[in-house]
């Protein structure tokens, strides 16, 4: 059964293709048509960061490539133009920031040097290529942004929120298991999920990132949220393990309000837990009274506490996100 994001980069790669060669056969300069559809090859990608990405490097290759090919050759020809074509675009490319398209601009120097008879490489011919490529460039640019155009920023909030529920579903869990007798069996959550869904929040804001580093992405601090959201998936799923080496019920009879607001850490800006946990003496003195393990529950204490740190890092970082209060409403309306 073919997915439905599957079946969309089909149709997408066949709709760039097609307009594509339409363009090549309509236009008159263009005398290979394999040229542009290459260009859709290359550049077309199931992300719009990569499209620009590979898009950019495609045109600036070309453009380097084939303006050292085309000044050398009208010095030089045969294998001596060829070799200086490639010793002088190196270089180029990466005086000129251009260092992805290194590869495709020695590509297309090498290209345009096996022209069967040298006198055909001129700047007409030169320009000819140029346009093939942007044609290529042009029907993947219009096939990615015109049809289903992807809303990076509103994917990384859903995962950011999914994140959240999934987390917050976690910490019930632990509270459950600690508190609730074993008549009442708790069921753990599904621990694979935190883990994916951070790994697909970290891959979507390096390519939004990548697209625009001083865009909003940069000014919400996505990447450390990303890197937090692993920490908190880690440290969750840690203590969530080690309660689990507890008795159902260990804390049933004990008095551990921390523990009732574990699931709330997530909608407010935690701060340190100030538990019978917090203190190595009376941590030992809970174990002997529960006749619990004193070494588990302070290993339990321990990654509460990494817990706890990165949630309140996470909370400060999304700050940006929290709507402003009405009194700086009115204070902003008053300046």
């Amino acid at each position: 059964m073919i997915s439905a994001f599957a079946l969309r980069a089909t149709v997408k790669y066949g709709l760039a293709a097609a307009l594509a060669g339409a363009l090549a056969v309509g236009i008159s300069g263009v005398q290979f048509v394999w040229y542009p559809l290459l260009a859709v090859v290359m550049c077309m990608d199931e992300t719009d960061t990569r499209v620009l990405a590979a898009c950019r490097t495609r045109i600036l290759g070309t453009v380097g490539g084939g303006v050292v090919a085309g000044l050398v050759h009208m010095i030089l020809s045969g294998w001596i133009g060829l070799t200086v074509s490639l010793l002088l675009v190196v270089p180029l490319l990466r005086l000129l920031g251009w260092q992805s398209s290194r590869a495709l601009g020695m590509l297309l120097c090498s290209m345009l040097f096996l022209v069967d008879h040298y006198s055909q490489l001129d700047w007409l011919y030169v320009g000819g290529r140029i346009l093939d490529t942007l044609i290529g460039v042009g029907a993947v640019l219009v096939v990615s942004f015109f049809f289903w155009p992807v809303n990076r920023l509103a994917e990384i909030r859903s995962l950011d929120g999914q994140l959240r529920a999934t987390t917050r579903e976690r910490l019930v869990a632990i509270r459950q298991w600690l508190k609730t007798s074993q008549a009442e069996p708790v069921a753990a959550p599904v621990a694979i999920t935190g883990s994916r869904l951070a790994q697909q929040l970290s891959s979507l804001v390096n390519d939004e990132l990548r697209s625009s580093p001083r865009g909003p992405g940069q000014r919400q601090h996505w990447r450390q949220r990303g890197v937090l959201w692993e920490r908190i998936n880690h440290h969750s799923l840690q203590l969530q393990r080690l309660v689990r080496m507890l008795p159902q019920g260990a804390l049933a009879g004990a008095e551990t309000p921390w523990l009732e607001a574990l699931p709330q850490m997530l909608a407010s800006r935690p701060q340190p837990v100030v538990s019978p946990l917090a203190k190595r003496q009376n941590l030992v003195r809970l174990a002997t009274d529960l006749g619990l393990a004193p070494l588990l529950l302070l290993a339990v204490d321990d990654e509460l506490q990494r817990l706890v740190r990165s949630l309140h890092s996470l909370a400060l970082a999304s700050r940006h996100d929290e709507p402003p209060s009405p009194a700086a409403t009115r204070r902003g309306g008053k300046g």
